[in-house]
């Protein structure tokens, strides 16, 4: 009876987490489709070897050329951000069985199951945290971020 206290919503996450598995592949596989024929459809629309010099020594060619070798996953900022939201929820989660133990309503098997839960999901919580902040400092101290930049947004009347 009380290994159902770990078993049960370890099942319901495991099938949440095939489903977010799945939704998310089909996302991004869809999204790349939709760059690629853009992409392509933009390279075929260049006549001449004058016009290909003239877009990519523009404005919205240099931009073309970051979206090329952009990430998925997006700016540095945005991964360091996701990185730190991670670390932030599985820590609040780990304190919280932590939390949970102190209960007294789990008999002595399920209590040890639960410490070892919270262990775990707290380490690896503060584990992301540390290295999120480790990874902020030395891009900062190495330049990749420039003092008082911020993820750049399209003003108003402008296009991306």
């Amino acid at each position: 009876m009380e290994s159902e206290i770990i078993i049960v919503p370890a099942g319901f996450f495991l099938v949440g987490f095939i489903v977010y598995t799945i939704v998310e592949g089909f996302r991004r596989r869809s999204q790349a489709k939709t760059v690629t024929e853009f992409h392509g459809r933009l390279l075929d629309r260049i006549g001449s070897a004058k016009e290909f010099g003239d877009f990519f020594a523009s404005e919205a060619g240099r931009r073309f050329m970051d979206s090329l070798s952009a990430t998925e996953t997006g700016s540095p900022h945005m991964r360091i951000l996701k990185s730190l939201q991670l670390g932030l929820v599985l820590l609040a989660l780990g304190i919280g069985l932590f939390i949970l133990t102190d209960q007294r309503t789990f008999s002595i098997e399920a209590t040890d199951g639960l410490v070892v839960t919270a262990t775990v999901t707290a380490a690896i919580g503060t584990g992301l945290v540390v290295s999120t902040l480790i990874t902020y400092l030395l891009s900062w101290r190495m330049g990749l971020f420039a003092k008082g930049t911020s993820i750049e947004q399209p003003e108003r009347g402008e296009t991306a």
